[in-house]
């Protein structure tokens, strides 16, 4: 296994074997082998460089939130995005722009919180557009741009990540994904350092093409409305405040919505898990170890204060074998899986 020379460790502020569980919201897992933050995008980019440069795998950690890192910690340099400038760049056209890709429906509003209520069109018109590094946190990026009269982004209220994060699973927001606002990114690969359009990116349900392309997102640029700042205010807290209904000690939702064409053929109510694993598995409340499939939605699986990563995993194939069980499909993830072997990660994706 590559490694790195130990006169580098210092000089680029790389520790060995530092406990990576703080830093996710599921408060699990393992070490890193090497471990160092990135507070700015230049650090973010030697560091890549470096760890190249060595043959050293390379992750990327934003807020820690939709992962789930094996007991046994991760190998290879772990890198704690904390880039968080903001720059107005110049006027763009704004047009508003919805994605086809939605399956966001939900069968009980009352108790899996609705979106319709709030959602408006945003007008188009005179934008700008803005670069944003990958490590700024979402809420960070929310309230300054709202502040300065820039909108579009108050539908992500309420979910912990980073710009970077967001962008790299296309995340959802109600009946919005991040992907309508994305116009560039910046990013570095085999030491050079390059932008993408939007159009590049192969946007996707909870999907874009890093998924699989090994880039590293350094910074996106976006064209936002200027928009009306009270009523983005007002939309912003009022999601958040419904986002707190959602179980805490957990990564989130930890699985994709059926398409409307799978909820169809599988004769289901709902297109949510929340309501799969609640009504047709009856598997809400089931524990292991110190983790708990969520009463407060079915979707989520909590740490109660003890769990272990393999508690965790142990639910994620619990509720993976019964649904391949009883309907013949396996989950779609929507949290990933670091540390992991491929014969572990294999248990849980068909």
């Amino acid at each position: 296994m590559s490694t790195f020379p130990d006169n580098l460790l210092d000089s680029l502020s790389i520790r060995r074997e530092v406990p990576l569980a703080p830093f996710t919201t599921w408060k699990v897992g393992g070490p890193a082998e090497y471990y160092a933050e990135a507070p700015d995008r230049d650090t973010l980019v030697t560091l890549v460089r470096t760890a190249e440069e060595h043959a050293v795998d390379v992750t990327i950690l934003g807020w820690g939130s939709n992962v789930l890192i094996a007991d046994r910690g991760i190998r290879g340099l772990v890198i704690r995005n904390r880039s968080a400038q903001i720059e107005p760049l110049s006027e763009c056209e704004f047009t508003p722009r919805r994605e086809d890709f939605i399956r966001l429906q939900q069968l009980d509003t009352a108790k899996y919180y609705s979106f319709s209520d709030l959602d408006y069109p945003e007008e188009p018109g005179p934008g700008m557009l803005v670069w944003l590094d990958s490590g700024v946190s979402l809420g960070l990026a929310i309230n300054k741009l709202i502040s300065d009269g820039l909108t579009g982004l108050q539908w992500f209220s309420g979910i912990p990540g980073t710009i970077g994060g967001a962008v790299y699973n296309n995340i959802h927001g109600g009946s919005h994904f991040i992907s309508e606002y994305v116009r560039a990114v910046e990013v570095f690969k085999d030491g050079t350092l390059y932008q993408l359009s939007a159009d590049e990116l192969d946007f996707g349900y909870d999907y874009s093409r890093f998924h699989s392309s090994g880039e590293v997102i350094v910074r996106v640029q976006m064209c936002l409305a200027r928009g009306n700042r009270e009523k983005a205010r007002a939309a912003s807290v009022a999601w958040a405040q419904k986002k707190k209904l959602q179980p805490h000690n957990s990564a989130g939702c930890c699985y994709a919505n059926l398409s409307e064409e799978e909820r169809e053929r599988l004769g289901l109510e709902s297109i949510g898990w929340g309501y799969i694993i609640d009504q047709i598995l009856k598997l809400k409340g089931t524990q292991r170890g110190g983790a708990v499939i969520s009463e407060h939605h079915a979707a989520f699986i909590e740490n109660t204060g003890s769990a272990t990563a393999g508690d965790i995993f142990s639910l994620l194939k619990l509720v993976s074998d019964t649904a391949n069980e009883k309907l013949g499909i396996r989950p779609q993830l929507e949290v990933f899986l670091l540390g992991f072997t491929p014969e572990e990660r294999s248990q849980l994706i068909s």
